[in-house]
C-alpha cells in the first residue's frame, strides 16, 4: 500500500513521455496516420498555429470515429483532410508539478486517457493512463504475483 501511495503522490512529470510526437494542424490526416505508425503511438499533439493559439490533440479514436467511420453520408479523405478539421481543441492539460492522483481524477471526470503536460505554455510531455498503469506493473508486489 505504501508503495501506491508514493505513485499516487508522485509529481506527473516522473512517469510523462517526454518525447511526444507532434503535428502541424495543416498537414493532412493520411501524414497523420503515418506519423502515428512510424511512432508507434496513440495521439499526435497538435501544435499551436501562433503564440495566441492552444495545443490540440489527435487521437486514434478521433481518426476511426471522424474519418473512418463517420456516419451515414458523410465522407472525408485522409489526403485532403487537415488535422485541424478533426482534432479535439482545446486540449486538457496539466501542470508537470501536479500529483499522479489529480491527473488520474481530472482523466476519469473528464472522460480522456490522457492530458497534456505544459510548464507554463511550453509543451513538457504527455501523461496517460498507460504510463500510470506501468507504474504499478512494475512494483515489486506485483511483480512476484504468481499466475
Amino acid at each position: 500500500m505504501e508503495a501506491l501511495k508514493k505513485i499516487r503522490n508522485t509529481p506527473v512529470s516522473e512517469y510523462m513521455q517526454r518525447e511526444v510526437a507532434s503535428i502541424e494542424g495543416s498537414q493532412t490526416v493520411a501524414q497523420a496516420i503515418q506519423l502515428i505508425k512510424t511512432r508507434k503511438v496513440a495521439s499526435l499533439v497538435v501544435l499551436p498555429r501562433n503564440e495566441d493559439d492552444v495545443y490540440g490533440i489527435l487521437t486514434v479514436r478521433d481518426i476511426l470515429g471522424k474519418v473512418i467511420d463517420p456516419g451515414e453520408n458523410i465522407y472525408r479523405d485522409i489526403w485532403n483532410t487537415q488535422v485541424h478539421d478533426i482534432m479535439t481543441k482545446p486540449v486538457y492539460s496539466i501542470d508537470p508539478t501536479m500529483r499522479v492522483k489529480y491527473a488520474l481524477r481530472m482523466m476519469n471526470r473528464l472522460g480522456v486517457r490522457r492530458l497534456v503536460v505544459l510548464r507554463g505554455n511550453e509543451l513538457a510531455g504527455i501523461i496517460s493512463e498507460i504510463e500510470i498503469f506501468r507504474a504499478v506493473e512494475d512494483l515489486p508486489a506485483v511483480a512476484q504475483v504468481a499466475l
